[in-house]
């Protein structure tokens, strides 16, 4: 692994930079508003594993998938392999991984490879449907933060090349098994990231702001308890304990029907969108000079 894939690309000059940007808030808005939009789930799902973890559990089963070499048949997605990476990694149980796998098989998101190598152990392939919901995530922050960058359109444009999405998947995952954590940046989150439906109803607050609000908003917005349950497929006092946790952490205040944004969670989504923004430009990068030095050596 490359000191790049090391490296952290999120510093606080960098953070403080692009949290300046006149279109930082268009971007901020964005991504919340799609991540919410993007919501892929159900019951079942939510209680095996949080949406950080379907997002994070999907990532490294495209990794070991694309990493996958014919010469090593210990190599790929073989469900011991990818059941040992996300315990160690701390993104679920093995017992809970075996269900994912199960179940994600049963999506068709998951597939037998068609060469048996070991009949104990079958290799699993990633199908073009895993990959369509991964690229989704990505254009969604790549578009919203194109603006932000210089090489921004070329970022987000370089999504268009099979190559360089492959490579995308490596980058990624090899700054996680680094060492590499969003909440090192905004630790504050860590209450929402760690509840079922939590990231999504985090996203949901921060974009439900009129037009001419700040954002994430800074005057109440109206919160539907039984709307968010239905909308993310979550109880409702799954979704009043997470308000009710949030405001004892000072995260927010309950007002009437409404919600507030405190300056502390307001500051800690400012710094997480950035520091999203700042990882995914350095992974799409490393990406980018991957792929061209593997046309220019071969």
């Amino acid at each position: 692994m490359g000191e790049s894939a090391r490296a952290d690309p999120v510093t606080p000059a960098a953070v403080a930079a692009l949290r300046a940007h006149p279109r930082f808030a268009d971007a901020l808005r964005a991504s919340a508003a799609g991540l919410a939009g993007l919501y892929h789930g159900s019951h079942l799902l939510n209680w095996l594993i949080d949406d950080r973890g379907r997002m994070l559990f999907g990532y490294f089963a495209l990794y070991l998938h694309v990493t996958y070499d014919p010469a090593d048949p210990t190599s790929g997605l073989i469900p011991t392999r990818m059941r040992r990476l996300v315990a160690e990694l701390g993104i679920c149980s093995q017992g809970r991984a075996l269900a994912m796998l199960s179940l994600m098989r049963f999506g068709g998101y998951l597939a037998p490879a068609v060469q048996v190598v070991d009949r104990r152990q079958r290799r699993l392939v990633a199908t073009d449907k895993l990959f369509a919901l991964l690229e989704e995530r990505l254009r969604l922050h790549l578009g919203a933060m194109a603006p932000l960058f210089a090489d921004g359109a070329a970022m987000r444009a370089a999504l268009d090349d099979p190559a360089v999405l492959r490579a995308l998947i490596v980058a990624v995952a090899e700054r996680f098994i680094a060492g590499f954590r969003f909440l090192t940046h905004a630790p504050q989150i860590r209450l929402f990231g760690e509840r079922n439906a939590g990231i999504l109803i985090f996203a949901t607050l921060l974009s439900a702001g009129e037009a001419d609000d700040t954002v994430p908003p800074t005057r109440p917005v109206p919160v539907s308890i039984a709307a968010l349950a239905r909308r993310f497929a979550v109880s409702r006092p799954h979704v009043l304990k997470l308000l009710r946790d949030a405001e004892t952490e000072g995260l927010v205040a309950r007002n009437g029907d409404g919600v507030v944004i405190t300056p502390v969670l307001a500051d800690a989504a400012q710094t997480l969108f950035a520091a999203v923004y700042l990882f995914l430009s350095a992974c799409v990068r490393d990406a980018m000079a991957a792929t061209e030095r593997v046309r220019r050596t071969g």
